[in-house]
């Protein structure tokens, strides 16, 4: 036998750690599709492609999969109204991901977000009254959203509060 013939190939952690986000992304689609359907994976596609444009961190992934329990809700309690804190859970993942890289593309990413998840809304025949609302409240989350990240507060743990503090928002925007 030659040396060659024995050589063995050794994985690098990094394939491992693809290969996770890989997988834990593909769940992740799989679950977003069943509690929300193509719709909702239509707002968190971008999210993943923030994330890949970002570095493709299993960890921040992590923290993107907890939007998933506003479709649970939804779907448990029938109330639609739950998409809306969903969708600002999203744009607030992609503002915090995005912030790094500059101010102007984190708030660009936010709000082609927030213009999509209204025209979803829109296409659903939302009234106009209820989509004056969820712009407002969109649009005063992208600005709190703005500055958390400048204070410098989007870092680690803290950006899990900023994600939850922006979904919580939604919500309690929904009562005007």
């Amino acid at each position: 036998m030659s040396a060659e013939a024995d050589k063995t190939y050794k994985l690098s952690p990094s394939v491992f750690q693809k290969t996770g986000f890989l997988l834990l992304e593909g769940v992740f689609l799989l679950g977003v599709a069943f509690w929300g359907g193509p719709v909702w994976i239509s707002i968190v596609v971008p999210a993943l492609l923030v994330e890949v444009y970002c570095g493709s961190q299993l960890q921040s992934l992590g923290m993107l999969i907890p939007c998933s329990v506003w479709l649970v809700f939804a779907n448990v309690t029938g109330n639609r109204e739950l998409y809306f804190p969903f969708a600002m859970y999203v744009m607030a993942f992609m503002v915090s991901r995005l912030w790094q890289k500059g101010r102007g593309v984190a708030v660009l990413g936010g709000f082609l977000c927030g213009m999509f998840f209204l025209t979803i809304r829109w296409l659903q025949n939302a009234s106009m009254s209820v989509l004056l609302v969820e712009g407002v409240v969109a649009a005063g989350i992208l600005i709190a959203l703005c500055l958390y990240c400048r204070q410098g507060l989007d870092r680690g743990w803290s950006r899990m509060v900023s994600l939850v503090g922006a979904s919580l928002l939604a919500y309690a925007g929904l009562a005007l």
